[in-house]
């Protein structure tokens, strides 16, 4: 696999995603820490000579991203960070700028390459 990217990431019991397997090329990591449902903050390699850790990026939120308002009233109140890194659009950027600069062209609507199903934007 050439690159895993994981948004806010939480913790499930029996399940650890913050080792990358050494099958990884690339791993990068977007989370928050406000709310019930924090995301995990650090991810690392199980081999760092076959997996680079492209980063660990924290997103911190004053208010929700007005792209958030399509989610329900319950979600933005419960789990309001956790719904907030969803839904920022500058997360979604980043990733898209991070998987075009490894395929180098351009992806999303109007593609037919299977990369363009590996992301989609709230």
């Amino acid at each position: 696999m050439a690159l895993t990217v994981q948004v806010d990431s939480i913790q499930k019991h029996g399940h650890d995603d913050s080792v990358i397997p050494p099958n990884v090329a690339e791993a990068v990591n977007f989370y928050q820490s406000k709310g019930i449902l924090q995301g995990r903050s650090r991810i690392l390699a199980a081999n760092p000579a076959r997996t680079v850790i492209l980063g660990n990026f924290y997103f911190k939120y004053e208010k929700e991203p007005g792209e958030c308002r399509i989610y329900p009233w319950y979600d933005r109140l419960f789990f309001k960070g956790h719904t907030s890194i969803e839904c920022d659009p500058r997360v979604w950027s980043d990733i898209q700028s991070l998987i075009e600069t490894r395929l180098g062209r351009p992806f999303g609507p109007g593609t037919t390459d299977i990369a363009a199903g590996v992301v989609s934007k709230p």
